[in-house]
């Protein structure tokens, strides 16, 4: 559910008659928020099935009762405790294979600081937990795929990070999942420099050089890499290949999201399940007033469906190592 405070409840009371269709959807967070949004929305309260009771069409719920009150837009170390309670259900269940994946609501990372949990985010929460070290951010929607070889720094921070091994593992896991979760055979990846027009040569900037070196080594190994490019103009056209490649956060998510902001999508590559999200923020500022947009979340859900069946091709056709 996300950050209660936020506009998850209301986004999930909205989705729910969409993504009932093909899955079973399962919901963790407090069933007070959810009330809570279904008043606002002036709807009757949702009936959801306990968890393994539903049936077709239906939804099943775990209410974890972590909140008693809850005020919209206000967020504060409780809601961070719930929002990290919420994540941890769903690795329990993910972990035993009780769900196939994991959709997520925005979280406010103010709040998880708050109640003293050390994440900037979903991605590194759960990348820790499954007890991965490489792992990528996808943000993805209908018309472009972009993937982030940084994610939650400080720009200040980002040319020491960008090193051959960290760019090339970037480049890797993008090439994997794109032929494991999309069903693409010969995955065709750009890659952005970090600087203006990516270097010039070294006039601007020397990281080129790191990255370079890191799609020579793809090259190497048969992934169809190019670039480094410079950023201002990669993304003009978006049919050019099947993912994009960027150096750092803002660098990858302004195109994408400009391009289509409702239905940007989060994808986690690397991880052992299937994990997705809405591409957005858990919008305080209009939570509890009835305006927020599911669209975000029905693409993320419905995207989760399509990766679970896509990988379970992939291995019944061509098991991985």
């Amino acid at each position: 559910m996300g950050d209660p405070a936020g506009i998850g409840g209301e986004l999930i009371v909205k989705a729910i008659g969409k993504i009932t269709r093909r899955s079973t959807p399962v919901i963790i967070g407090d069933a007070s928020v959810l009330r809570l949004a279904c008043s606002t929305l002036g709807l009757g309260e949702i009936g959801f099935a306990p968890l393994g009771r539903a049936s077709a069409g239906e939804a099943e719920l775990i209410d974890l009762g972590l909140l008693k009150h809850v005020r919209f837009g206000v967020s504060d170390a409780a809601c961070g405790t719930a929002s990290y309670g919420y994540v941890m259900e769903a690795l329990k269940l993910v972990s035993g294979g009780a769900v196939q994946g994991m959709v997520t609501c925005p979280i406010t990372k103010t709040s998880i600081h708050a109640a003293g949990i050390p994440f900037p985010g979903h991605t590194e929460i759960l990348a820790h937990f499954a007890g991965v070290t490489d792992y990528v951010m996808m943000m993805k929607n209908r018309r472009m795929r972009v993937c982030l070889v940084t994610i939650h720094v400080p720009l200040k921070e980002v040319p020491a990070l960008i090193n051959a091994a960290r760019v090339f593992s970037c480049i890797a896991l993008t090439h994997r999942s794109l032929k494991t979760d999309f069903g693409i055979q010969s995955p065709r990846i750009k890659v952005c420099g970090l600087n203006p027009h990516a270097g010039e040569g070294g006039l601007m900037g020397s990281e080129e050089g790191a990255i370079v070196e890191a799609v020579d080594r793809a090259k190497a190994l048969g992934i169809d890499a190019d670039g480094p490019f410079p950023a201002d103009s990669l993304f003009v056209h978006g049919s050019q290949c099947d993912a994009y490649v960027a150096m750092y956060h803002d660098q990858g998510l302004i195109p994408v999201k400009t391009l289509d902001f409702r239905r940007t999508v989060n994808i986690t590559l690397g991880l052992p399940f299937v994990r997705t999200s809405v591409g957005h923020g858990t919008g305080l500022d209009i939570a509890g007033r009835g305006e927020a947009d599911a669209a975000s979340l029905v693409e993320a859900y419905r995207e989760a469906e399509s990766v679970i069946a896509s990988r379970s091709r992939a291995v019944m056709l061509d098991p991985l190592p």
